[in-house]
């Protein structure tokens, strides 16, 4: 029988299609039964499928996708645009652009994220139409299940980790979580999990073997104390389960925020190491000697937005002699104070966020993204400061002069 996609839920896996009878009727599909690897159907898409009567009513067997459809991993992507790389052939590289994914906006694409797209062919070559983002967990939701993760970050800013005048909560949300605190979190692990610094032990219990994970989150206790996230493998615990779908499912589940004086590190024989964001400290620092190089076009045409309503309504030849003017007193604060320009990590490399006071002389607006290339800064974008504020934490606490969201 054929029929047309009525809607599927890509989170649950399991949709509804309407059958292409002159009375069509409603039946249910779930993922288990889409016999292609690729199992997010798309809203109106042809397929053909069996029917089978149930106590809950009509529901779809053996279904078959009428287009081809394929899944890939984003290799790529910047500016609106980038490269899949196809997981059914590791040579073949499909061009991307934001226009072509459904339901998303570019801005939500990032390297690393699991996809489904039609494979078509355009003047650029092999191009991805019609994408679907599959996977967008984080390596550490990927890595360990929850149980209840805003319980564990608050845990462990109020009773673990030494207290940061409040930058833990600057935009606390209405859950009561810490959304610096999380991001700090999900990305310090990112960065230990690429340099291969998670650590893993085993330990014999009853005649039978249990295992466990760790890493370093490179925050200390108000003594100096670091603290380390704990996991148990699910193997360990027989009564545990989660809902596997198309996904795969994490292997470890988490235990706690705690000390190195938990006796679960009894069973590792190497002290988790901290992350590791830079070769040299000479990064850190801005270089006075260097010319730095605005692009205008792409702060102001892409990024206006960012800039306060007053900045937003003058003409775009004020909005440049505002911003040089801001640039020059930033740089003379830096040749006055070196701390002014605090260095964050985004996209594996360590940039330096400037202050920029657009309004008045005292506080800063915005934050200007800077990157040594070569012989020269450049200055490509500028970022809102509870970004910059997120993005710089991860190497340290941020002096507060100026960086405050």
């Amino acid at each position: 029988m054929k029929g047309k996609v009525l809607f599927f839920n890509i989170q649950k896996g399991f949709g509804k299609i309407s059958t292409d009878e002159s009375t069509p009727q409603e039946v249910f599909i779930h993922f288990t039964e889409i016999l292609n690897d690729a199992k997010i159907l798309l809203v109106n898409e042809e397929v053909e499928f069996e029917v089978e009567n149930t106590t809950k009513g009509l529901s779809a067997k053996n279904l078959n996708r009428i287009t081809d459809r394929e899944i890939g991993l984003i290799e790529q992507f910047e500016n609106g645009f980038g490269f899949i790389r196809s997981l059914s052939s590791t040579d073949d590289k499909y061009f991307i652009h934001h226009s072509d994914v459904i339901g998303s906006g570019f801005k939500k694409i990032e390297s690393g994220f699991e996809v489904e797209f039609t494979p078509s062919v355009s003047d650029k070559g092999l191009q991805a139409i019609e994408i679907v983002l599959r996977d967008t967990r984080t390596a550490l939701e990927k890595f360990a299940h929850f149980p209840n993760w805003e319980d564990a970050i608050i845990d462990l800013a109020k009773n673990h980790a030494q207290p940061e005048d409040g930058n833990w909560d600057y935009i606390k949300n209405k859950t009561g979580a810490y959304p610096v605190l999380e991001s700090y979190i999900t990305y310090t692990f990112l960065r230990l999990h690429k340099e291969g610094k998670i650590k893993y032990a085993t330990k014999k219990e009853a005649g039978k073997e249990l295992r466990f994970a760790c890493f370093n989150t490179g925050l200390a206790t108000i003594k100096q104390e670091d603290i380390f996230a704990y996991f148990e493998h699910r193997g360990n615990n027989p009564y545990f389960r989660t809902n596997d779908g198309y996904l795969k499912q994490p292997a470890w589940i988490f235990k706690c925020f705690d000390r190195e004086s938990n006796r679960i590190m009894n069973s590792f024989a190497e002290k988790p190491e901290l992350a590791n964001y830079f070769q040299n400290a000479e990064e850190l620092i801005y270089e006075s000697g260097k010319r730095l190089i605005p692009d205008f076009e792409h702060i102001l045409d892409d990024r206006e937005k960012r800039f306060p309503e007053s900045f937003r309504a003058l003409s775009k030849a004020q909005q440049v002699e505002r911003i040089k003017s801001a640039i020059e007193t930033a740089l003379t604060r830096i040749r006055r104070n070196y701390k002014t320009a605090i260095p964050q990590f985004y996209s594996d490399s360590i940039q330096l966020l400037l202050p920029l006071c657009i309004t008045t002389a005292e506080n800063a607006d915005v934050a200007l993204v800077v990157a040594s290339e070569g012989e020269v800064y450049r200055a490509n974008t500028v970022l809102p400061l509870d970004w910059a504020y997120n993005n710089a934490r991860l190497l340290a606490k941020p002096d507060r002069e100026w960086l405050n969201p």
